[in-house]
């Protein structure tokens, strides 16, 4: 029975850890139960994608799940929920954008972020299959703020702006976008 993990937040030694990859010959029922509560967890959430270190897992494992009635940026696409084990993505053209982030892990606060916008993202999912997408706009940047919590990078580390951080409360005040 799948469970709700506690969301680490940052601060937390293992959001600055690089994760260990999955052996995908091997996908144990350690392993699924993990991903059952990675995807309990994400649904308690109002999150659009969680990574395993986010609850203290040190595995190569993000999960995604948009509802396009929820999510506020302009290209925002429904996605069912996705397993994505080992990801590894690479852009597909030179154009980013700058829009605000949020993170389960760093609460109250969004950073303006560059990202870009169009991405082909390989994986496995829970059944060892590869998969290769091609995505753009708000899922590319979800994939790719998730990816980086695999590599110990919090969304933080990534503004640039010396004005780049509002909290959810002044972004909905003044009409500034939130992404994630």
């Amino acid at each position: 029975m799948s469970k709700i993990l506690k969301i680490r937040e940052v601060g937390d030694p293992i959001l600055c850890t690089k994760c260990k990859e999955v052996d995908i010959k091997n996908i144990n029922q350690e392993i699924l139960e993990d991903i059952g509560d990675l995807k309990e967890t994400l649904n308690f959430t109002e999150g659009f994608g969680i990574a395993a270190p986010q609850v203290g897992i040190n595995r190569r494992i993000i999960i995604i799940q948009v509802d396009k009635q929820k999510c506020t940026y302009k290209d925002c696409e429904e996605v069912p929920i996705t397993v994505m084990i080992n990801p590894i993505w690479k852009k597909l053209s030179e154009e980013t954008e700058f829009e605000f982030e949020g993170c389960l892990s760093v609460p109250y606060i969004r950073g303006k972020v560059e990202r870009y916008t169009n991405i082909e993202v390989t994986y496995y999912n829970e059944f060892g299959e590869k998969i290769t997408k091609q995505l753009r706009g708000f899922t590319a940047r979800d994939v790719q703020h998730e990816c980086d919590h695999l590599d110990g990078i919090v969304f933080l580390e990534k503004v640039k702006e010396h004005n780049g951080f509002a909290t959810k409360e002044m972004i909905n005040k003044f009409n500034l976008k939130e992404n994630v």
